[in-house]
């Protein structure tokens, strides 16, 4: 049994809600842009981006970095916004509450590696606090 192996779950949680994050936070720039469909991001596991591998060259596979877990993600365009006159499906109040939603999900996920390391500096102390 590893030692950091409750923290290495949490880190593909910690690296997915960041990556969103960024992609959410891109969606809100391109908020003028004309055309411009909103972008999300799912985890997917490790079967089902094996089943969607697809040859983007003759000698090699495209395939999605796996995260901790055999978990990945897949960047999709966002079904539910909907286009006003000049293309743009970008809602800020609908990016903001995505925005939101994920921060709260991100801090959860800290507040767990935090237990984590301090169950493990507790331990590292032979059970004393400091």
């Amino acid at each position: 049994m590893r030692i950091f192996a409750g923290v290495d779950r949490l880190q593909g949680g910690l690296d997915y809600h960041l990556a969103r994050h960024n992609l959410l936070v891109s969606n809100l720039s391109h908020v003028d842009t004309p055309g411009y469909k909103p972008l999300d991001l799912e985890r997917v596991e490790f079967g089902e981006v094996m089943a969607n591998l697809e040859a983007t060259h003759p000698d090699h596979f495209g395939a999605q970095p796996m995260q901790a877990g055999g978990v990945g993600t897949k960047v999709f365009a966002d079904p539910a916004a909907q286009a006003g006159p000049d293309g743009n499906a970008v809602s800020l109040d609908r990016e903001a509450v995505k925005i939101a939603s994920n921060q709260v999900r991100y801090d959860v996920v800290a507040q767990l590696v935090a237990g984590e390391l301090a169950g493990l500096g507790w331990a590292a102390n032979d059970g004393r606090g400091g």
